[in-house]
């Protein structure tokens, strides 16, 4: 296992530009309809930002790109909702999985601008509920609102946790083991929070 750790590290370092690219593209990815579903653009992100925090490279650069990126997916996902509409109900994924599109129309009206926001917390749904938020025209200005304000909480929620798991594995791996238990306590106690807030946010969409 720390072999392959050790290479991943090893090309973050070496490559610096391409770690804060991937990090960029995969947090577009993750928002944008369609590749959110089909490509794990979070498990990307938080792999590149936990290497580059083991060969001590400095968060911030990630974060910022997570945060446009994240913005940037969303938007690309109302944009082709607004420009597409209800065309997009007879294209593939949708025309065979109709209930995509059919959970997010119902969250959507259920939360209105709110939708846009807490979506980006919920699987699936992160890339299905902008698409219908173009779709029933919601106006851009409320839209982008919304857009900007959960990225800024997704993107640290991600960034962080994957910086906290690097510091840990790092500390592991150099022979520090109590340092690397009370990095791993934090990042456990973390992540124990963000699950129950998941949980709590996916009972309320129901």
């Amino acid at each position: 296992m720390w072999s392959w750790i050790d290479s991943v590290v090893n090309l973050v370092a070496l490559y610096p530009g391409v770690a804060l690219g991937t990090v960029f593209l995969a947090a577009i990815i993750e928002a944008v309809a369609v590749l959110g579903i089909l490509i794990p653009g979070t498990p990307v992100l938080m792999a590149v930002a936990g290497a580059a925090a083991m060969c001590g490279q400095p968060m911030l650069p990630f974060l910022a790109l997570a945060v446009v990126g994240a913005v940037i997916g969303d938007f690309l996902s109302f944009w082709v909702g607004r420009r597409f509409s209800v065309r997009l109900r007879c294209l593939w994924p949708f025309a065979s999985r109709p209930g995509l599109m059919d959970n997010a129309e119902r969250f959507f009206a259920r939360y209105g601008t709110y939708s846009v926001a807490v979506c980006r917390f919920v699987p699936v749904l992160r890339s299905t509920v902008p698409l219908v938020a173009g779709m029933a025209g919601m106006r851009q200005r409320r839209f982008i609102a919304a857009n900007v304000a959960s990225a800024l909480v997704w993107a640290p929620l991600h960034i962080y946790p994957a910086q906290l798991a690097g510091v840990s594995l790092g500390r592991l791996r150099d022979g520090d083991w109590q340092s690397g238990a009370v990095w791993g306590a934090v990042l456990l106690a973390g992540c124990g929070a963000a699950w129950a807030l998941h949980r709590m946010v996916l009972m309320r969409t129901r």
